[in-house]
């Protein structure tokens, strides 16, 4: 008898077992699969990402040679007439207001180098935040920068400035607080020099970042990378 209660033990024991290990073989199987489906999908966005990089680069190098293009038709044009020289001039400063051209002359260069803490603060408070992005551009504007870029954005009439959770974004594209942020300023260089020289200016600053700020003679502020358009401001007749 006792031998029997043994060996129907045991069965149990052993059927115990038995499905323990079956359901753990199936789970590793079940996170296999995930986990070979999750790859698969990172790889199919890997792949779709580049194919977008290439489509967009092949779309600039089409947008490049049509404004070449143009640009050969308007210099050809403004050799007939003073009349149309005064027009292509007003159409050259139009594309700078707007940003719709590359620039370069002199000006000035902010560094905006973030006190990075040992141990991460989520305080915003000891951030660089868009209000003072914002500030130091009206500050430039104010001293008569024509032209303006944070991080190599151009700056134009539309551009948005606000913090987006542990961003900021400026005309919609990200800029990490706790990396080194460079303003370029194109413009009266002695001017800006002395605008950015006034103590209150940087005052909020302290604490969160060092600042400098440097001459140039040769600044260069690549065009706005956004198309303008109008659904509801429309020219009165």
């Amino acid at each position: 008898m006792r031998k029997v209660n043994a060996q129907i033990s045991v069965a149990i024991v052993c059927g115990i077992l038995g499905f323990m290990l079956a359901y753990q073989f199936k789970t590793l199987m079940k996170q296999d699969n995930d986990f070979s489906i999750s790859n698969n999908n990172s790889t199919d966005v890997t792949v779709e990402i580049e194919q977008y990089k290439k489509e967009k680069n092949e779309l600039n190098a089409k947008i490049n040679s049509l404004e070449n293009q143009i640009t050969n038709y308007e210099e050809a044009a403004a050799g007939k007439s003073d009349a149309t020289k005064n027009l292509l001039k007003e159409v050259e400063e139009s594309r700078i207001l707007t940003g719709s051209t590359d620039v370069k002359g002199p000006g000035i260069v902010i560094y905006l180098n973030p006190n990075n803490k040992l141990f991460g603060n989520d305080n915003l408070n000891d951030h660089i935040t868009d209000k003072h992005l914002v500030y130091l551009v009206n500050e430039l504007r104010f001293a008569g920068a024509e032209a303006i870029s944070i991080n190599d954005i151009r700056i134009v009439s539309r551009t948005g400035i606000r913090n987006a959770g542990n961003y900021i974004l400026v005309n919609d594209e990200k800029i990490s607080p706790s990396s080194q942020i460079v303003i370029q300023a194109i413009g009266d260089e002695k001017l800006l020099n002395s605008a950015m020289s006034f103590p209150e200016v940087f005052a909020d600053f302290k604490g969160l970042c060092d600042v400098k700020f440097e001459k140039s003679d040769n600044i260069t502020i690549k065009k706005y990378n956004k198309t303008y358009k109008f659904e509801y401001a429309k020219p009165v007749s």
